[in-house]
């Protein structure tokens, strides 16, 4: 049996240890010499909600891409459009970051990290994120469209006397959106003869549209994230030909939606972002947008101002709370201006618009 050579050893070990400090050194001082904030936004890239999570990743890369002095980096996470895995991947963040700054799309599927913000010492910018909040965390900030201000040309488009049935997706924006949906629309003197939900993932919606239909309704409402339920509702009410108006969510604005449905989108009325600012104030946005096969429209429109808010905020030293963004009170968004009110959350403005040849038609009046 031959002898251990511990010189050799020890000498090898101790060119390792040398390797691993070097290599560990030149790592931290490569990101002490960036001194950038790190931003982690975990999106939807895969699963049910990847239709919006693909749009708001290649949207920010696009923002990125024309702002490479921006003072911060960012880092895109996929949750798989899993609530569960949102948070996992937050506290993952938060372990190797004493102040962690996250965006997060869709009210479900961050609600899980929103109550351990305060133990992460992070905060976290929800968007796009139709809900509402109601003030109980203070460690984030919507930056978003609310089902009120995206709905209200919908609302206001239903007449006194108008019957309606809703029809939402079963999870918490389907359901937060068509209550209060209902409970505005009756108390402008609408009926509501039914809400019905209907499951994210469905294939088949023969039945739940022939039973909306039965009703014999004015309008139907659709009300829903955009995913696959959703397209197939708007499809099978084509499909059954209902002879009323169908309202539909903004999610229907979603350029993979629209194109699926083709001339099934055909008459349905839905609520827009205006366009006309962007072009005349920002049209190096634009350029930047469509060259990238991104469509002037809520999302992009949404995450592209999310980025200058970030940028704003971090390039001026602002710190990341809601008391900042209430005193604020404004910004002048590329679309139009985003309204900050109490409890973290926002407003847009949208308008009325019909599908005609395709196209998304703005609407003056009633039709």
């Amino acid at each position: 049996m031959s002898k251990i050579n511990w010189k050799k050893v020890i000498g090898w070990a101790v060119a390792a240890l040398m390797v691993i400090g070097v290599v560990g050194f030149n790592a931290y001082k490569e990101q002490n010499l960036t001194n950038k904030k790190r931003i982690y936004a975990i999106l939807p890239i895969t699963g049910s909600l990847s239709f919006q999570g693909k749009e708001e990743k290649k949207t920010m890369e696009v923002w990125m891409q024309n702002h490479p002095d921006a003072p911060f980096e960012l880092e895109i996470l996929d949750n798989e459009s899993n609530p569960t895995k949102s948070l996992t991947l937050a506290q993952r963040a938060a372990m190797n970051d004493k102040e962690p700054l996250f965006i997060c799309p869709t009210g479900a599927m961050c609600h899980p990290i929103v109550p351990q913000l305060k133990s992460m010492n992070g905060f976290m910018i929800l968007s796009p994120s139709t809900q509402e909040e109601d003030g109980t965390y203070k460690e984030f900030q919507r930056i978003s469209f609310g089902s009120a201000d995206m709905n209200k040309p919908l609302i206001d488009y239903v007449e006194s006397g108008k019957t309606v049935v809703i029809m939402n997706s079963n999870d918490m924006a389907g359901h937060t959106g068509a209550t209060k949906t209902e409970e505005t629309l009756t108390k402008k003197g609408a009926k509501i003869i039914e809400k019905l939900a209907f499951d994210t993932k469905e294939l088949d919606m023969r039945i739940i549209a022939l039973k909306a239909m039965s009703y014999k309704p004015d309008i139907i409402f659709v009300i829903s994230p955009p995913t696959i339920g959703f397209l197939n509702v708007i499809k099978e009410l084509k499909v059954q030909e209902f002879p009323g108006v169908v309202l539909s969510d903004p999610a229907l604005r979603t350029p993979s939606i629209a194109s699926q449905l083709g001339k099934d989108a055909e008459g349905v009325y839905t609520s827009i972002m205006p366009t006309e600012r962007i072009y005349k104030e920002y049209p190096q946005v634009a350029k930047a947008l469509e060259e990238n096969g991104l469509e002037l429209y809520n999302f992009p429109i949404n995450v592209w101002d999310i980025m200058d808010v970030m940028n704003h905020f971090i390039a001026n030293n602002i710190p990341f709370n809601q008391d900042e963004f209430l005193k604020m009170a404004k910004w002048h968004g590329i679309s139009s201006d985003i309204t900050f009110t109490p409890n973290g959350n926002s407003a847009y403005e949208f308008m009325l618009s019909i599908v005609k040849n395709g196209k998304f038609v703005s609407v003056e009046k009633n039709q």
